[in-house]
This record gives C-alpha cells, sequence and structure tokens, in this order.
C-alpha cells in the first residue's frame, strides 16, 4: 500500500510539473528569443522548404506542447545557407523535391524537459543530455524529411519512432524484413546524399537527424540556446 501511495504521489508530482512546463513555455515569447540569438526563420530561405513544428503540437515523443506559441523554425545563417545547397542538389534530381522542417533550434528548457521524459529509459540514447547541450540547443541540426509536390515523401516510420526501423545503419535489412518498402530506403538515401552534400552530418538512429557542425566546434563558436 505504501509504494502504491508513493507512485501515486510521484505521478502527480510529475503531471504537476508538466502542466508548469507547458504554462512557462506559453508565456515565452521564442520567437523573439531565437531572433534575438541571430537565428534566421527557415521558411524565410526558400517555398520550398515548409514547417510542420512537432513539439509545439502533441504529435511527439513527450505527447504535449512545449514550444507554446512558436509555430517557426530557426537556425543558424550557416546552416541555413546549407540547407539552400540540400535543396538545390535536389531539384536538379527532381524540380517538385522540397524539404519539411519537424525541428530545428531547439531552447535549452525544452531539451531539460525531454531529457526528463527518457531519463533511465531504454530511450535516452535518442535524446541529448541537457547539461552542456545538444546540436539542436545551438541552432545547427535539424530534423527534416522530404517532400514531392509538397507532400511529405514515405520514410518508413514516422518523426520521433524510437526503434531500430528508423536507424540508417540496416536499411537494406529492413527492406529485406518488410519492416520498410524499398521506396522508403530510396527516399530516405535521395535526403541522406543531398544533406551529406551540402555539408551535413547523421546521426545512424534517426533518418531524420542531420547536423551542421562537429560539437567541438560549436561549443567553441556558436551559441548556447539557454532559455
Amino acid at each position: 500500500m505504501r509504494i502504491r501511495v508513493s507512485i501515486d504521489r510521484f505521478r502527480r508530482i510529475v503531471a504537476t510539473l508538466a502542466l508548469l512546463v507547458a504554462i512557462a513555455a506559453a508565456a515565452t515569447d521564442f520567437d523573439a528569443l531565437m531572433r534575438d540569438a541571430g537565428l534566421v526563420d527557415v521558411t524565410t530561405l526558400d517555398s520550398a522548404i515548409t514547417v510542420d513544428l512537432k513539439y509545439a503540437t502533441t504529435d511527439n515523443f513527450v505527447h504535449r506542447n512545449m514550444y507554446g506559441s512558436l509555430s517557426r523554425a530557426y537556425v543558424t545563417r550557416e546552416t541555413g545557407r546549407s540547407l539552400q545547397k540540400a535543396l538545390a542538389i535536389l531539384r536538379k534530381i527532381n524540380p517538385g523535391y522540397g524539404l519539411i522542417i519537424y525541428d530545428a533550434a531547439r531552447p535549452l528548457s525544452v531539451q531539460r524537459t525531454m531529457w526528463d521524459t527518457v531519463k533511465g529509459t531504454p530511450n535516452e540514447k535518442y535524446v541529448a543530455k541537457p547539461h552542456r547541450g545538444g546540436p539542436h540547443n545551438y541552432g545547427m541540426a535539424v530534423d527534416i524529411s522530404l517532400t514531392l509536390n509538397g507532400q511529405p515523401l514515405d520514410m518508413g516510420t514516422p518523426f520521433d519512432t524510437f526503434t531500430t526501423d528508423a536507424h540508417i545503419t540496416h536499411e537494406a535489412a529492413l527492406v529485406a524484413q518488410g519492416r520498410i518498402t524499398a521506396q522508403a530506403k530510396r527516399n530516405r538515401e535521395v535526403l541522406r546524399n543531398a544533406m551529406r552534400q551540402a555539408g551535413f552530418t547523421t546521426f545512424s538512429r534517426e533518418w531524420w537527424h542531420f547536423t551542421r557542425y562537429s560539437m567541438k566546434y560549436t561549443r567553441r563558436h556558436l551559441r548556447l540556446l539557454d532559455f
């Protein structure tokens, strides 16, 4: 009985903290803070770049809006130029290709919420620890997918799928096992090749995640979004 009461109390505390985080996010003008940090709105770079900011909705692994009223995606200027380069490469393959951004620059306060959600679980390997910040917390990483004539293409899994089906290391095996389609594999490769040519690096566990700089360079030269 004592254990059950303790668990119930813990759940109430977690729920209360989640509510406080949501209230704080709603009251924070992340748009102004992003602009003050010198970041650029990705939709100003090219009309073929669209945004579906997942952490400003409940369609994410935390299942709540952590961005409040923020609906724009921001990146550093150099990261933005690299996105434009990737888009130019894609258009040479197919003029109908575009990019959709699911997440970009991420406030450190949101990173803390994400980490608290997965800490101590098997999913913690997918989320950067907030004590020093990860690539999103410097505005030089994007979670992104490929579109054709404005429609997102099949990538085998949705964004924020914390399973091996989202990994990029054994995609041929995923196709052979029927876990993703051959077309999804090709779509991933098209996106990945363009992003790599534009200067981005990949994350083996997430087909959607691309990083512009090494963390060593980032921590030395870029500003941590500590808000």
